[in-house]
């Protein structure tokens, strides 16, 4: 039992070695660095894309609202199509504001409600066939 009491001060000195000098700093390595601008370079690539991706679903929801306008069939296409693009919206605002931390799970959110509102499109697509 006289372990315990030493280790409880050996510890925390043990822990104090490993520790910068007074006056000393913890600077970022040059590969942590690198891992940052490699992600920021990856994260301005993805969201040019969503951002492009989201334009043209903004484009095909106007041209889908021009071409049912009048149409019985324009209410029950209209709401499936905006529950998926609200979903759409909504992660890629997330996609926006996301960080280092949350990046994985919000370009994942992204590509989900994409892939969503892609096959609501194509169902609408192909009931005008």
């Amino acid at each position: 039992m006289r372990i315990l009491p030493g280790l409880a001060v050996l510890g925390p000195l043990l822990l104090i070695g490993t520790l910068p000098a007074a006056g000393q700093s913890i600077q970022p390595t040059a590969s942590s660095t690198v891992a940052a601008a490699d992600w920021k370079a990856e994260r301005d690539t993805y969201l040019q894309k969503a951002r492009d991706e989201v334009q043209e679903w903004q484009r095909k929801l106007h041209d889908l609202r021009e071409e049912r306008r009048n149409s019985e069939a324009n209410i029950k296409t209209r709401k499936h199509f905006n529950t998926a693009w609200t979903k759409v919206e909504e992660a890629s605002r997330k996609l926006e504001t996301a960080g280092a931390e949350n990046w994985e799970s919000a370009k994942v959110s992204f590509h989900k409600a994409s892939q969503r509102l892609a096959a609501v499109w194509e169902k609408i697509k192909s009931q005008d066939k």
